[in-house]
């Protein structure tokens, strides 16, 4: 009777499938506004009354005096930039960052027809409430802090003339309305905003494209990036502007971002779990559907049942041959579709397995064993297919790489005051142009090039390319277009602009009056971040992930050396970042954006193809696990009905059921090759 059971499992369900737990997207009915929406708005009542509540908070908090911050003459230094007008005017804030989420979620819904992921992420609880309490956050601290922004010097006095009390304190005439809002700088309202709503919508987006499934779509990335960049560019122009300073602008950006994540994470799973894609609403009412379609599971919704485990003439000792009886009992009358929310289930099965399996199944590392050769030529036009876009959304990266070199940068306002730091003498590269793309591209490729002729595994080498090329690209399109944004003077400026040493200012703003060679004072606006910096650390660090891997430098084992080598591309990266210090054309500040920028994009891009490097398959890439596993599915399955029972000692000594509670294991110490592990190439864990 228990080998009937195994015999049902089994052919139900294949040993190399029944592990992954991912929910499917299968609704029980629609659950549109007409059937649900006046339910889910009651339960939800309560949220409504908070978020009127916020709203008045946040017209109050807009109506106040701010606290008004002593200003004296030494201070007026930075605060002299011109009045200008908003590059984004303050109407457009809620048309980007409410209305344009709002339609999204809207065509979401349009396509599901779920009132429940329309609720949450819609008009109440998700976007309102990230975008309201950033509001409200900002608006509190811009009144209590009541920082001066850049350009307070000419709202406080129009007519460009000071005064001054006995205590040293700005006596201000200029426009009561102008003036209190010339104490609201910090932090930035607009990029608070923009970062609240437009960064739910990145994380609302990344969950509904499955941006983190594993299957190296890095095109998938730049989608759910493009809101997150729409937004740091409002933050730039709120510096362009000389509304705000960049510290007022990170910090909104900051605080908008960290309200939008908890918000979302209220409603969602997170965007990397393999339930990312819907709502724990959307779940619960599956799970209430099933419990009253079949009632005698509703005390048990995930129908989990007892297991139990008895051993038969176990006999002590470490090489003990004895079978543990292990037996997990499952009503045969629930049908397979109950899966629909994606819940783990158990079945009923009785093995007999030995106890070491019990003990010594979490850790296993299997071996390396290829199904045949990969190579280029047999599976190369393949695998180019699966990533046609991914390719297309490359070249488009170039394209918009090589106008971004081509438009003008920002052109900041650099008063006679601020020539401080801007006199370094103009020197040539110490490491020049032509040589970048050297080392954050070629020389990665040919590393990944011979390991590839080492191994012949296309998966391995597309895969690594792809990752690479994305890197580099992206890392390249957002170092440039921040650097036309941000239009930040170079440390030897001066000399760029004024070849003959001689200074012209405007006589009223102060501003320069460049008399250089134009192409050489439009280089000298593109300090912030370091392009040679970011590159670098784009290629060379995907290459120290990359190495990383394939070296196993965390198999714990002691082997300092091969930190040493995957360390040595983000010295190489390091020392180019020195260098453009060194050379006068960077602010250290330059630099530093830069490595950060690209290490982040590496790790990001290298990660949507292969697992860490600490993980016990992180040798190989997502992809090539998952082409073993569809053969493995596939040849199990067309012989399940032949083999399932035939279940010979040296497979049952690898077999183990997964339940939801896993249970913590030591690694094993030794190599089974049974036919099962024959199955499981390429190192696989169970």
């Amino acid at each position: 009777m228990a080998w009937r059971n195994v015999g049902s499992l089994c052919s139900a369900l294949n040993f190399g499938s029944i592990f992954q737990g991912r929910m499917r997207e299968v609704a029980l009915g629609a659950h549109t506004i007409k059937s649900h929406g006046a339910a889910v708005a009651r339960d939800h009542m309560h949220d409504w009354l908070i978020l009127l509540l916020l709203a008045v908070i946040e017209v109050i908090l807009f109506i106040i005096h701010p606290f008004y911050r002593f200003v004296g003459e030494d201070m007026m230094t930075d605060l002299k930039y011109p009045l200008k007008d908003n590059t984004v005017p303050v109407w457009a804030v809620p048309m980007y960052a409410v209305l344009l989420p709002i339609s999204i979620f809207l065509l979401f819904y349009f396509r599901r027809r779920d009132v429940y992921d329309l609720h949450h992420r819609h008009t109440r609880a998700g976007l309102l409430y990230a975008v309201l309490i950033t509001g409200v956050l900002t608006d509190a601290i811009k009144n209590a802090v009541g920082r001066p922004r850049p350009d307070f010097f000419w709202r406080c006095f129009p007519d460009g003339k000071a005064k001054y009390d006995r205590w040293g304190d700005v006596i201000c005439h200029g426009k009561d309305s102008v003036i209190k809002e010339g104490h609201k700088s910090f932090p930035s309202g607009h990029t608070s905003w923009s970062f609240a709503g437009l960064g739910f919508l990145s994380l609302y987006l990344s969950g509904k494209i499955k941006a983190f499934d594993r299957k190296g779509h890095v095109a998938k990335l730049c989608i759910t990036f493009l809101p997150l960049l729409v937004a740091s560019l409002v933050g730039v122009s709120r510096v362009d502007d000389y509304w705000h300073h960049w510290q007022d602008v990170f910090a909104g950006g900051l605080l908008g971002l960290v309200v939008a994540t908890f918000c979302y994470l209220q409603f969602f799973p997170p965007p990397y779990d393999t339930d990312g894609w819907g709502p724990y609403a959307y779940f619960r009412s599956l799970e209430e559907s099933r419990a009253n379609l079949h009632p005698e599971h509703s005390m048990n919704p995930l129908n989990e049942q007892p297991v139990e485990v008895t051993t038969g003439n176990q006999q002590p000792g470490r090489n003990s041959n004895s079978f543990m009886r292990l037996s997990i009992d499952h009503d045969s009358s629930s049908p397979w579709n109950d899966m629909e929310s994606g819940r783990s289930h158990r079945y009923s099965a009785t093995l007999w397995i030995l106890p070491s399996v019990l003990q010594n199944r979490q850790l296993v590392k299997m071996p390396e064993i290829q199904l045949g050769s990969h190579t280029i030529r047999s599976h190369g036009a393949k695998v180019a297919r699966l990533h046609m876009h991914d390719w297309l959304i490359l070249m488009l990266l170039v394209v918009i790489e090589v106008i971004l070199n081509v438009i003008e940068p920002f052109h900041r306002f650099v008063g006679r005051d601020m020539m401080t730091d801007l006199r370094y003498p103009l020197k040539s590269n110490t490491v020049p142009f032509w040589a970048v793309p050297m080392i954050g591209i070629v020389l990665p490729f040919a590393i990944i090039l011979v390991y590839y002729f080492i191994r012949r595994d296309v998966y391995d080498f597309h895969h690594a390319i792809l990752g690479l090329l994305f890197s580099v690209l992206i890392t390249g399109v957002l170092t440039d277009a921040i650097k036309d944004a941000v239009g930040r003077p170079r440390p030897d400026f001066f000399w760029r602009c004024f070849p003959d040493g001689k200074g012209v200012f405007d006589n009223v703003t102060l501003n320069v009056l460049c008399t250089g060679e134009k192409s050489v004072i439009k280089e000298g606006h593109k300090s912030f971040p370091s392009g040679h910096t970011s590159w670098s650390f784009a290629g060379l660090g995907f290459l120290t992930w990359y190495l990383s891997g394939k070296i196993r430098v965390f198999d714990r084992r002691g082997h300092i050396a091969k930190l040493c080598i995957v360390f040595l591309p983000l010295l190489v990266a390091a020392l180019v970042g020195v260098s453009r210090v060194d050379d006068y054309w960077h602010h250290w500040q330059d630099v530093f954006a830069g490595g950060l920028l690209g290490l982040t994009v590496a790790s990001f891009c290298y990660l949507q193809f292969f697992p860490p490097p600490y993980d016990v398959d992180g040798w190989g890439p997502h992809a090539y696990f998952q082409m073993l596993a569809d053969s493995g599915s596939g040849i199990q399955s067309s012989t399940t009905s032949n083999n399932c029972l035939s279940v010979r000692q040296s497979e049952l000594e690898t077999v183990y059921i997964q339940s939801q509670h896993v249970m913590r294991t030591s690694e094993m110490s030794t190599r089974d090759t049974s036919p099962i592990l024959d199955g499981m190439e390429g190192g696989r864990r169970h």
